[in-house]
């Protein structure tokens, strides 16, 4: 059974990490100053213990009225809802093209008011939208900020680290990320003055402990060894055999605040915690992030177009995730299953984003029927095929899709940095 996403972390950076935690050695400032410096050379770079972290953070520099409205990428985590809640704001979900990934712009544009303050777009699943439609949206609007939170997005130190333009970047380097450190964040703030006012600020959060991402280090290692494909496939046999929901206990493992949201938000990392990161960032490989992407393709180029999972045509898709549309999810993650695949359809925090008038159409019905197919680099290439096949035999039994029009010109690959 191929586990449904491999950790993006080495046993020698899992040492690593347990190492810094019994390392006395360790200055907060020097960390932040040199990760900082390491993400961006125009000095405009912020750690964070977590996306989530900075972005509240950031609002809170930003003191916009109660009851602004806020316009949001259709998919995304409930956490950023509940952070927009707290600070009082109002979110507005605008879909998106599920082909690309990119924001529909016509209903960027129809959907701001005189009480917009902020668009928050959101690079899902790997790929990257093209920020130019939206800048040329907002720039029509003085007070509209930009947010981007791309923390799926993010495809080694050399490529993207965020549009100069918006006044928040966002990336993650949580547990199951890509160049995971288990956690941490690095952000890009534009405004100066609200970068030293965010420094200053979580400078007074409470640090993490060491004890805590000890642990923290050691149940991770203990996952990714329960990722083997051999150990998968008995830990998934043997709680069948119990009857134990292994889906529910793999959802709660990799989930990340457990509790009251926002004073778990508001803490430092511990200082382990920024080593690791420090190290993750200096040392990436490529070539694991390039055998993940051939991966994704691989299986996209075998679907025909209404199969081909979200974000298929973006040219800037890292294949983060591999989510797909069924109209019977409970069969296709049976039938995957069966072929030694462990495809669900529950294992990711993102949702369909709530107004007050509710999600964006498609987004909500997209996420309604949204399976997440093991595809990543360290599985063969007959299994990736196998997999092509079982979708669309699925497809064929459950959608009568006669014709799978497979004569389609192939996607160019996007170029990694060098």
């Amino acid at each position: 059974m191929f586990a449904r996403k491999q950790i993006d972390i080495g046993y020698r950076d899992l040492a690593a990490a347990l190492g810094y935690c019994l390392w006395p050695g360790l200055s907060r400032r020097r960390l932040e100053t040199e990760l900082t410096r390491l993400w961006s050379d125009d000095g405009d770079a912020v750690t964070a213990l977590s996306v989530r972290t900075a972005f509240d953070c950031w609002l809170s520099t930003q003191n916009l009225p109660r009851g602004s409205e806020v316009i949001v990428s259709g998919i995304n985590i409930p956490d950023m809802a509940r952070i927009l809640e707290h600070h009082g704001l109002q979110m507005i979900p605008v879909d998106v093209d599920l082909a690309t990934m990119e924001i529909l712009t016509d209903e960027l544009e129809d959907a701001i008011t005189p009480r917009t303050r902020l668009v928050l777009v959101a690079h899902l699943f790997g790929s990257r939208m093209d920020l130019d439609p939206v800048f040329e949206i907002t720039g029509q609007h003085p007070k509209i900020l930009v947010v981007e939170d791309c923390a799926q997005a993010f495809d080694g130190c050399e490529g993207y680290r965020g549009d100069a333009r918006s006044d928040l970047s966002l990336f993650s380097f949580g547990a199951i990320k890509t160049a995971s450190a288990l956690g941490g964040a690095m952000a890009r703030v534009r405004d100066a003055a609200v970068r030293e006012r965010m420094r200053a600020m979580m400078a007074d959060y409470p640090a993490q402990r060491r004890a805590y991402f000890f642990k923290r280090a050691l149940k991770f290692a203990a996952l990714k060894t329960l990722g083997l494909n051999w150990i998968y496939t008995a830990f998934t046999q043997a709680c069948k055999m119990f009857g134990v929901d292994y889906d529910l206990l793999v959802v709660n493992a990799v989930r990340g605040f457990k509790g009251d949201l926002i004073p778990l938000l508001r803490r430092q990392p511990a200082l382990p915690q920024l080593a690791l990161l420090q190290r993750r960032l200096r040392q990436c490989p490529r070539a694991r992030l390039t055998a993940r992407r051939q991966a994704g393709q691989r299986v996209n180029h075998q679907l025909p177009t209404p199969l081909r999972c979200a974000g298929h045509a973006n040219p800037h898709n890292t294949w983060w995730l591999f989510p797909v549309f069924t109209e019977n999810k409970t069969e296709l993650v049976t039938d995957l299953r069966a072929q030694g695949f462990d495809a669900t359809a529950s294992s990711s925090q993102l949702c369909a984003m709530e107004g007050e008038d509710g999600a964006a159409v498609d987004c909500e019905d997209f996420m309604d029927g949204t399976v997440y197919v093991p595809v990543y680099a360290g599985i063969p290439n007959e299994a990736l095929d196998r997999l092509a096949a079982t979708l669309r035999q699925h497809a064929q039994a459950t959608q009568s899709l006669e014709a799978l029009p497979m004569e389609e010109p192939e996607l160019e690959p996007a170029i990694l940095a060098e």
